[in-house]
């Protein structure tokens, strides 16, 4: 290359480097951000909501379960007043209220003596202070007299204990009827009287210890009591015995219940494990339909043991089930039970 040339090429390349580039400016254009705001406030927004919601169900969750422990408490705080009542005190405030308000007399100032003493176990309420309650009123020339009563049944409600009294009465009216003509004309009593048994339901509510009747007692009949319960006797898996040593037992069972009705319990004390005895009120008549079963080293027996009254003679037949062991020569009764 000549030098002409290489001058001309630095010359281009000096004209080249003089050109000036203009620096690239930033864009004013600002990139839309309005979506991620929006969907920020949105979560915001609905996060607040369900944590809003949640302590709402929270709050009513906390009360339910606050409500519910105090009504346990308050259950258990009733079951306790409840267990602090003395039914012997109820019991003797009852009966006492029972005389009144069974017996009804026939003279008007007896009736209205009885109003008053009603009143004393009465609630104190307008109701019962009045004298012109329909408790008080008693209507009939008849009377109405208490022969008998029991504590039958106590029964719990919400707001009051009901005690239940067996009670025997007699209803009874006297008349006056004129028999007769002329000098055989008399005036004679004539007795109109029934016997009733019911039950007497008596309210009470108690306060400090202190009874009232809230309502007035009202009457039911009386419920039976007996039931027809299928019952099976227990079976016995073992093998009679009719060995040797039966009719040493025989012999044994009968000295055995000749002491049982005479006898002290000390004395029974040789003879059974836990000594007991009739002490005189029966004699010993006999024993029947005996059964002897060995289990191992001692006997079980089952029997029918015939007492009777000394005086009347009447029988008292009873089952009797007893485990015998022998010690040596002697018998001995390890258990003794009525069937």
């Amino acid at each position: 290359m000549g030098l002409k040339e290489k001058f001309k090429r630095s010359k281009v390349v000096g004209k080249v480097k003089q050109v000036h580039r203009p620096k690239k400016e930033k864009s004013n254009v600002r990139k839309d951000n309005s979506k991620r705001i929006a969907f920020f406030v949105w979560t915001l927004i609905f996060g607040m909501l369900f944590l809003a919601t949640l302590s709402i169900l929270l709050s009513v969750n906390t009360r339910s379960s606050l409500n519910e422990t105090n009504r346990s408490l308050l259950a258990v705080e009733d079951d306790e007043t409840q267990e602090q009542i003395s039914q012997e005190q109820a019991n003797e405030f009852l009966s006492s209220f029972i005389r009144v308000y069974m017996n009804v007399p026939k003279d008007s100032d007896a009736r209205q003596e009885r109003v008053s003493n009603l009143q004393e176990y009465m609630v104190f309420n307008d109701a019962f202070n009045n004298e012109k309650n329909d408790m008080y009123i008693v209507d009939g020339e008849g009377t109405r007299n208490l022969e008998s009563f029991s504590l039958f049944n106590i029964d719990e409600d919400e707001t009051s204990t009901i005690y239940q009294y067996k009670v025997t009465f007699t209803n009874k009216l006297e008349t006056e009827v004129e028999t007769g003509t002329g000098k055989n004309k008399k005036t004679e009593t004539e007795v109109e009287e029934e016997q009733q048994t019911l039950l007497l339901n008596i309210p009470i509510v108690v306060e400090n210890g202190l009874f009232s009747i809230p309502s007035v007692p009202y009457f039911t009949d009386v419920p039976s009591l007996a039931g027809n319960i299928e019952y099976e006797e227990e079976s016995i898996d073992l093998e009679e015995y009719n060995g040797n040593e039966r009719e040493d037992l025989m012999i044994f069972l009968n000295n055995f219940f000749e002491k049982y009705t005479t006898e002290t319990t000390e004395e029974m004390s040789y003879l059974m494990e836990e000594p007991e005895t009739l002490n005189g009120s029966f004699l010993f008549e006999d024993i029947q339909d005996v059964m002897i079963y060995q289990d191992e080293e001692s006997y079980k027996v089952l029997m029918k043991v015939n007492f009777k009254d000394e005086i009347s003679g009447i029988q008292q037949v009873n089952d009797v089930e007893m485990d015998i062991s022998k010690d040596g020569s002697n018998f001995y009764v390890d258990a003794f039970k009525y069937k």
